[in-house]
């Protein structure tokens, strides 16, 4: 190559350079491995300053770890120490460093160097951060010290014991040193928004930093499709931001997006380098999705299409061999047996794992995300109201950009009629809606029939403060009445709150407190599923629970880590029991009733409806498959349905390889099976027709 043409290139090269940002830095460094565990079952820690020397008779332990699935320490509710050892770089001098803790079960002191740098008081499920900038000892070797706390207090959110589920102490999520340049970024919120007519969407991205030193940053935006099989970026821009409530704000414009729905969970992804002058001083990024969940005259819409919502709850813990202390493989498995029983709807009592709500993101299913108040044990003094009102905080402000949950929760079952609690909730729900006015809010009662609008002096129940009805619903078991008078219960708790979408946020059954086992429990789910779907104001229903699950409470004969209540459909270890395959069906946003034979020689008929139940949706993009097995589905001809409303009616040909018999699996557009029937008089083992 000549000389002149190595130099042009030279030259084209450094102008490329020059006019690109600098690499933005920001690392995010896992420190699950490397801690030492010592239990501190005489509560003596904190006195005797462990936290300044190394841990006696500690051992090794990863993280995510409870305490409370080790075989001698199942029944310890008090303290357990975790010790770290911390090699600063001495670049670390001039960054900005902060310790992420993905949650510590239920109250955390963390110490650096023998001094207490944060504490994280009542609050088990939510994710914080300790700011270590300045506080590390750059160059050299840090000691991190974690003192953990998981006895029944009263300075905590569930209060005492008032709560369902197991009470696992440790830090039960996994932890992270996040590292970056200054001016950090310490958020990033997106607020989307979608034009359901024109199907175009507007975005504010709302960035946390210190004004003062932030003023003459500039910001470069990419967003692209973040799980979309084209994985366009829809947008680049760089410029300034302007500045509302401390925040640093940028507003786009988007011509088209394509919006979330369950059965199309389409995201974007938000990446933002902070610059300042040429110098990209930090980046950070989130994944949203544009949708709208609209309540109109007591009626459900997601993006403009009327709708009706079933699901399951998830209770988190459960499975023995893990406790809280889930690795993410697990979280996901059990988001799949959501999904395996068409869950596109659910609630969480307490917060997850981000892991859970990007699994609910990517697969489809709406979450009503609730702070962790739970029972009537609970009081509405000083204390709990200032901690469950930081937990909310906490909570929206970590879980902000999901687009798959749409309501805020204010509790579960607090003495709804009550009024000094009701005053609690009520100041809940309104600092729900200041928080974030772009989702729903909702508080979930077990008294709403304990009044209606036709008796003196009628007191609206505190179920009613929120946007819409979440009603436990256990009629036949906890609610002793005779169940057939569930439907004049149902009917008068609207006719209380007619303009209220009415939701059944709990029902199920529990053993061992009413035995009869899984045909029980199939019995029950029928019936209560054939009153919801005969009630037209029910907008849908969650089942309670997914699986069988650990807790603190009175349950089974079994002791420590395996007391459990059997409340699943699946066992504490995801093991299907006969009712989950029942629940999937009537979970179904369709009906397949019958394979028939035509007189066209080759052919068979599939007859299918689109519900008219729980749930209710247009059936788009579903997939059906005729197999000679259960599991063998996969390699069969996939036919592609036509769109199903609720209601309608189809004929649908397929080729007859069974002569008239079969496997028929419905499948989602996601890949999860909506319906498997089996048409077979006899054998599940008939072979294709030639073989």
């Amino acid at each position: 190559m000549q000389p002149s043409k190595i130099l042009l290139l030279l030259l084209l090269l450094l102008i490329a350079l020059c006019a690109a940002p600098a690499f933005a830095q920001r690392d995010t460094i896992a420190l699950n491995s490397g801690w030492q565990f010592a239990v501190d079952k005489k509560a003596e820690g904190r006195q005797g300053q462990w936290y300044a020397r190394p841990l006696a008779q500690a051992r090794a332990v990863q993280l995510p770890h409870t305490w409370n699935v080790e075989p001698n320490n199942q029944r310890h509710y008090g303290w357990g120490w975790y010790q770290k050892n911390l090699a600063a770089p001495a670049s670390w001098k001039s960054k900005s460093v902060v310790l992420e803790f993905g949650a510590v079960n239920h109250t955390a002191y963390v110490y650096l160097n023998g001094e207490q740098v944060g504490e994280n008081i009542g609050d088990g499920f939510d994710k914080f951060y300790v700011d270590l900038t300045g506080k590390l000892k750059a160059g050299q070797q840090n000691t991190l010290t974690v003192a953990v706390n998981n006895d029944y207090g009263r300075n905590k959110v569930p209060y005492g014991s008032s709560f369902d589920w197991p009470n696992d102490g440790g830090i039960i999520r996994p932890v992270a040193l996040i590292v970056t340049g200054r001016p950090a970024v310490r958020y990033l919120h997106a607020a989307p928004k979608l034009d359901v007519r024109t199907g175009s969407g507007t975005l504010e991205v709302r960035l946390g930093l210190a004004e003062a030193a932030a003023r003459n940053l500039s910001f470069a935006v990419t967003i692209t499709e973040e799980n979309q099989a084209t994985k366009k970026v829809i947008l680049k821009k760089t410029g300034k931001a302007i500045w509302k409530k401390g925040e640093a704000v940028l507003s786009y414009s988007l011509p088209q997006v394509k919006p979330w729905h369950f059965d199309f969970p389409n995201l974007y992804r938000i990446d933002v380098a902070v610059l300042s002058g040429r110098k990209a001083v930090d980046k950070i990024s989130a994944n949203t999705g544009f949708r709208e969940v609209k309540f109109e005259g007591g009626k459900t819409y997601l993006n403009g299409e009327r709708m009706k919502l079933m699901g399951v709850e998830w209770t988190a813990g459960s499975n023995p061999d893990y406790g809280f202390a889930e690795p993410a493989a697990e979280i996901r498995r059990q988001g799949k047996l959501m999904k395996d029983v068409n869950a596109i709807f659910t609630r969480q009592h307490f917060q997850q794992s981000d892991v859970f709500y990007d699994f609910c993101d990517r697969n489809g299913i709406l979450v009503q995300q609730e702070v962790p108040l739970w029972g009537p044990e609970t009081p509405s003094n000083d204390t709990i109201r200032t901690i469950a009102m930081r937990q909310l905080e906490t909570m929206v402000r970590n879980m902000y950009n999901y687009p798959s949950i749409f309501s805020w929760g204010a509790g579960n079952e607090l003495r709804g009629r009550n009024a000094h609690m009701k005053q609690m909730i009520t100041d809940l729900v309104a600092r729900a809606r200041e928080l974030d006015p772009s989702r729903h809010v909702a508080y979930v009662s077990n008294t709403l029939t304990q009044g209606f609008y036709n008796k003196p002096n009628f007191t609206p129940d505190a179920g009613s403060l929120g946007d819409y009805l979440m009603m436990n619903e256990y009629g036949g078991s906890w609610w002793a009445i005779p169940v057939g008078q569930i439907h004049s219960y149902l009917d008068s708790v609207h006719l209380s709150y007619p303009d209220k979408p009415l939701f059944i946020s709990e029902f199920g059954l529990v053993e061992p407190n009413f035995r009869g086992g899984d045909e029980r429990r199939i019995q029950d789910l029928v019936y209560h599923m054939a009153i919801y779907e005969s009630k037209p104001y029910i907008e849908g229903a969650i089942y309670f629970d997914l699986t069988d699950y650990r807790t603190h409470y009175p349950g089974t004969s079994e002791k420590n880590k395996y007391r459990r209540r059997v409340h699943g459909i699946y066992d504490m270890y995801g093991k299907p029991k006969p009712s989950m395959q029942v629940l999937r069906e009537m979970s179904s946003p369709l009906e397949v009733q019958q394979l028939r034979q035509q007189g066209k020689k080759g052919k068979a008929s599939l007859l299918i409806f689109g519900s008219v139940g729980l749930p209710q949706h247009l059936v788009k993009g579903y997939k059906v498959y005729l197999s000679s097995k259960t599991d063998n589905w996969q390699g069969a001809k996939a036919y592609e349905l036509p769109d199903i409303k609720p209601g309608q009616k189809l004929d649908f040909e397929i080729d007859d390889e069974f002569d008239g018999a079969g496997i028929i699996t419905v499948v989602r557009p996601t890949g999860y099976v909506a319906s498997q029937k089996s048409f077979y008089a006899n054998s599940p083992e008939l072979q294709p027709m030639g073989q």
